[in-house]
């Protein structure tokens, strides 16, 4: 059996990421994988190291890190090295890759990240106000139609008609009628 401490690389979940390089170090590798970008803290365990971001490497995606994603990072790893492993998945497909990271996303829950799911508490209250404001109008709107409608469904006088089918009367006379 093997110990932690002799795996090389970083585990998360059940994937097992490369050593960590300095990001700016980092040259982005052609195959399709993922990536994470990580700080050291000793809070984490077994190794101290925490997740960042985690990011797709592939055909279909943009450069993994733009020079805005170094801004944020920098602002997140608060003057720490930043630094970065891969995960090679050479026949993936882009939304396995983006499945597992959005799993690795809501499983460590990096400091600068959060999936399209997620939103702060503000955001949260924000929606909830519109809802709010929105229930409100239309509940507005159903009791004012309601009570317009209240000589809309009044029953309304009908021509009398003749009735369908066999008359009694018509039957007193013997014979067929003629046309």
């Amino acid at each position: 059996m093997y110990s932690e401490a002799s795996v090389k690389g970083i585990r998360f979940n059940d994937c097992l990421f490369s050593e960590t390089v300095p990001l700016l170090e980092w040259i982005p590798p052609r195959f399709a994988g993922l990536f994470v970008v990580l700080v050291h803290d000793t809070n984490w365990a077994p190794k101290p190291l925490q997740p960042l971001l985690f990011g797709e490497l592939g055909n279909n995606t943009r450069r993994p890190l733009l020079a805005n994603d170094f801004i944020r990072l920098s602002g997140c790893a608060g003057g720490r090295q930043l630094l970065v492993s891969v995960l090679p998945m050479p026949f993936s497909t882009t939304a396995q890759r983006c499945a597992l990271r959005d799993e690795l996303v809501w499983a460590y829950n990096p400091t600068c990240q959060t999936v399209g799911g997620q939103a702060t508490s503000r955001d949260l209250a924000g929606r909830i106000t519109e809802l709010e404001t929105q229930h409100r109008e239309q509940t507005a709107q159903v009791l004012q139609l309601l009570a317009n409608m209240n000589g809309m469904f009044e029953p309304q006088a009908v021509p009398h008609r003749r009735r369908i089918g066999f008359s009694p009367e018509s039957s007193s006379s013997a014979g067929p009628a003629s046309n």
